[in-house]
């Protein structure tokens, strides 16, 4: 605490240390002055703050060394004026530590007390250091001096940050971002790449562009993991090169060896990852431009700049999107359900009403053996319908809560596959099939019994509803340290643009009305799966049928514990 030359009373000195602590966590430094005395009494902070000393006393003159001399005058007309109209004085100005540290900015204020004639006799003030503050303002003066167009490029950026406030459309946010950056970069074009990986890890999908028609990219691949792009989709850091065909890390991939021919003249280079709060890398923004040397720091700040807003944004876009579908879903499944849940209750209302009327009928037709029979078969079936279909809805709420759990033993694959076939073969007699086993023997792992069944029922139970009466192969074989169980029809097929899609929750390639579920059945058996450490895929084509397989490793999943 600063030593005063009074002694004040109690209540007041505790008044005076709260006050020094507030100030000392606010980086506020006190000091003093009395005039008929010839040192300054300075706090810890205020040492700091002016480059003095840590102890001893301090005199005018080693302040007056550690003011820049460009700032000097200006102080001492500043205190001069303070004595002379008995008034406060506030003043910014730059402090020295030494002749090789960086200059400080302090701001200071403070007062002068005059004694009963009139005269000076004591100054007191507080100094702060604001030092980032003015960096931070130089920054911005420097940019508007250097540039003509700064005051439309701080419009832009106030229209842009409004717009990544308000816009929850992911798509229409991004192009804004696309457009907004290129305009403040003066590339020739820019674009947005998703961080989106195909099954080698390679590409990246264009979403937006700006400055150049799309067609300008419609014949070349999308990027490559090569040495200019992978750091940016990796979050590693901002490129910016003045001549990229000048870069070290440019033309190592063959077959080109550069960019390949056709594609738009880049020599200046700006590419800034967008990396969400998460630490996710969302993509990247990249601009480009035929003339070396466009980009410089100044368009490096302001796209990472924007580059941060956008992430915020784009995680409020997507959660906002995860929200609608989440809506979308739950109005779909409630939809489906009811329809679904609906077909065998009504039958088995219908029924129940059929011998309701024949009981009050007195009607002994009605309780005959083949006819009692054949009730009892009808009603089996619609509680086996609505059992499966609670079951695949308890599934899938264990799936979405991440609570799938599997009771893992060593199961023989073979036997497994039998027992699933031989309980469906009414099933697919009834239905036209003629099914071909290529089993081979002593294929066992360590799996969830009663969850593989269900993986291969849903897959036989698709080929029931997809391709009726068609010829169906169930075939099972070892590859490498994995068992590989597949499912062939010979159906209608499927698009390439739905085998990833029929995997989702409530896909289904037909309306409900065609085929009955609740297009959960390869959603579960993906999960189960996926759980196993293993991997569901088909292959298919339109009027080729189709071929679905599970491949499952024998050790079972890696880390997981019998349940």
């Amino acid at each position: 605490m600063v030593r005063w030359d009074w002694i004040p009373p109690p209540r007041r000195l505790e008044e005076l240390e709260r006050s020094d602590r507030v100030l000392a966590a606010a980086g506020i430094g006190r000091w003093s002055r009395d005039l008929s005395q010839p040192h300054i009494v300075c706090d810890a902070i205020c040492r700091v703050h002016c480059g003095l000393p840590a102890d001893g006393p301090v005199d005018p003159a080693q302040v007056r060394e550690r003011i820049h001399p460009e700032d000097l005058e200006r102080v001492w007309d500043a205190a001069r004026r303070s004595m002379e109209e008995r008034a406060p004085f506030e003043l910014r100005f730059r402090t020295r530590p030494s002749a090789e540290a960086p200059s400080r900015w302090l701001h200071v204020t403070g007062s002068v007390f005059h004694d009963a004639a009139g005269r000076a006799r004591h100054f007191e003030g507080i100094s702060q250091d604001i030092t980032a503050e003015r960096q931070l303002e130089e920054s911005l003066r420097q940019t508007l001096i250097e540039k003509n167009d700064s005051l439309q490029n701080l419009e832009l950026i106030n229209r842009t940050g409004q717009a990544l406030g308000a816009e929850l459309q992911l798509e229409k946010l991004v192009q804004g971002v696309t457009d907004a950056a290129t305009q403040l970069t003066r590339a020739a074009f820019g674009a947005f790449f998703y961080n989106v990986l195909d099954e080698r890890g390679n590409a990246y999908m264009l979403y937006t562009l700006s400055g150049v028609p799309r067609e300008a990219f419609a014949n070349f691949p999308m990027p490559r993991s090569t040495r200019v792009f992978e750091p940016t989709f990796k979050g590693e850091g901002i490129i910016r090169s003045d001549d990229i065909t000048k870069d070290p890390r440019y033309g190592h991939n063959a077959p080109r060896r550069g960019m390949p021919e056709g594609h738009l003249p880049v020599r200046s280079y700006l590419a800034v990852p967008v990396t969400s709060r998460s630490g996710e890398v969302i993509g990247g923004l990249f601009f480009g431009h035929p003339t070396p040397g466009v980009f410089t720091a100044r368009e490096e700040r302001l796209v990472a700049g924007l580059a941060a807003q956008v992430a915020v944004a784009m995680d409020n876009a997507r959660l906002f999107q995860r929200v609608q579908e989440a809506v979308t879903s739950r109005d779909t499944f409630l939809s489906i359900a009811s329809h679904e849940l609906r077909t065998p209750i009504t039958s088995m209302k219908l029924l129940s009403q059929h011998m309701r009327k024949r009981i009050d009928a007195n009607d002994p037709a009605a309780f005959t053996r083949e006819r009692v029979t054949r009730m009892v078969e009808q009603t089996e079936r619609s509680i086996d319908r609505l059992a499966r279909l609670v079951d695949d809805m308890l599934d899938i709420s264990r799936i979405a809560a991440g609570r799938l759990q599997l009771h893992l033993d060593q199961v023989d694959l073979g036997d497994l596959t039998r027992d699933v076939v031989d309980r469906f073969e009414q099933q697919l007699t009834g239905a036209g099939h003629t099914l071909t086993l290529r089993l081979a023997p002593g294929l066992v792992g360590r799996w969830d019994r009663v969850r593989l069944e269900q993986v291969l029922a849903n897959l036989l139970t698709n080929a029931l509803k997809y391709a009726p009466g068609t010829p169906l192969t169930v075939s099972l074989q070892a590859r490498d340290d994995h068992a590989v169980l597949e499912v062939e029809d010979r159906g209608p097929g499927i698009a390439p643009g739905d085998q990833h899609r029929i995997f989702e929750r409530f896909e289904r390639l037909v309306t409900a009305s065609e085929v009955s579920g609740l297009g959960l059945g390869l959603h579960i058996a993906r999960h189960i799966v996926e759980g196993h450490g293993g991997r569901i895929h088909v292959r298919s084509a339109v009027g080729d049928g189709a071929r679905f397989f599970v491949e499952l490793p024998l050790a079972g999943p890696p880390d997981a514990t019998p349940a």
